[in-house]
């Protein structure tokens, strides 16, 4: 694999959030009414475990899964991508097929919610094998959301 996963910092969000893809820009507006840095700091700071995956010296994506609610059988996965991640779209895909069943065996439940207008990241949530719902407004702005389960 090009890169590593590494332990998700501060450091990594402030490298990361200026680059962050428009569509996933928008998507944290809509959802949360913040700007890339915040969400991206916020996301480490709930989560029970945090990644990020470094290119040649450039934070290529972000993600974790958000501290599970007590007496839950959920947990909340997060993602955050950069152009980078396009360039190297292979790479990117078999760590994403490799690290989900990992992933699942600690939390096998996962919910979300989707930008509803984000066509690829709705389709790579259909191919990672998500069971996705109908658009519904959500967050701060209205916006069509669609909420998404893997596992269980």
């Amino acid at each position: 694999m090009i890169g590593k996963i590494v332990a998700a910092t501060a450091a990594h969000a402030y490298q990361m959030a200026p680059n962050m893809r428009e569509a996933e820009v928008r998507e944290v507006k809509d959802a949360y009414g913040m700007t890339p840095l915040d969400v991206l700091l916020m996301e480490v700071k709930r989560s029970s475990v945090a990644w990020a995956w470094v290119v040649h010296g450039e934070v290529a994506c972000m993600f974790g899964i958000a501290s599970q609610a007590a007496l839950s059988d959920f947990s909340y996965p997060w993602f955050l991508t950069t152009p980078l991640v396009e360039r190297h779209s292979h790479q990117f895909a078999r760590a994403c097929k490799k690290l989900l069943p990992e992933l699942l065996e600690h939390h096998p439940r996962l919910i979300g919610r989707v930008d509803a207008r984000y066509v690829e990241s709705v389709r790579w949530l259909e191919w990672l094998g998500a069971k996705l719902g109908d658009p519904e407004e959500w967050g701060v702005s209205r916006a069509l959301f669609r909420q998404f389960e893997i596992g269980a």
